[in-house]
């Protein structure tokens, strides 16, 4: 069986057991965890709504890797600070080569380390947004920030 396949095997695998899960402590907590069809299973929390910006990179980062996710915090923590500072939105940096986080591969159809911008409402992944654009801009600081913050933005508005 080739590798890909059995990647996809084991994502669906870990989606229906995180799904399972997420019933019996929906109905042993009371609350509302209720699993979907698209989101990542690490997106499914309890807030009623949360924008999460993700930079995905592997375990070897060039220079231009760390660079884009320097600029992602820095442009959020700057243009974001009273979402962060309330909760409403946060930064999750997450290594895709370690094998609980391939699933996001798959998920966000990363063909190379990027940023996705996620808007969870209910627990549930709404919409979301993978930021190409990323490495195009990694080297013009103030485009790269406004292209961040306009995605984010749009995502925020409903128009993502």
């Amino acid at each position: 069986m080739s590798t890909i396949k059995s990647k996809s095997i084991a994502a669906v695998l870990l989606a229906l057991f995180i799904a399972a899960g997420g019933s019996f402590a929906e109905s042993a907590a009371e609350t509302s965890a209720a699993g979907s069809s698209q989101p990542p299973a690490a997106a499914q929390k309890t807030e009623q709504s949360t924008t999460r910006v993700y930079y995905f990179h592997g375990n070897q980062r060039c220079t231009t890797c760390k660079k884009i996710e320097a600029l992602t915090k820095k442009t959020v923590e700057e243009s974001f600070a009273g979402q962060l500072k309330d909760g409403s939105m946060e930064v999750q940096v997450v290594n895709v080569d370690k094998s609980e986080n391939e699933h996001f591969v798959e998920e966000y159809q990363l063909a190379t380390r990027s940023v996705v911008v996620s808007q969870i409402k209910q627990g549930k992944e709404a919409k979301w947004r993978r930021l190409d654009k990323v490495w195009q801009l990694v080297h013009d600081e103030a485009a790269f920030a406004q292209y961040l913050r306009d995605e984010i933005n749009l995502l925020l508005n409903g128009k993502g």
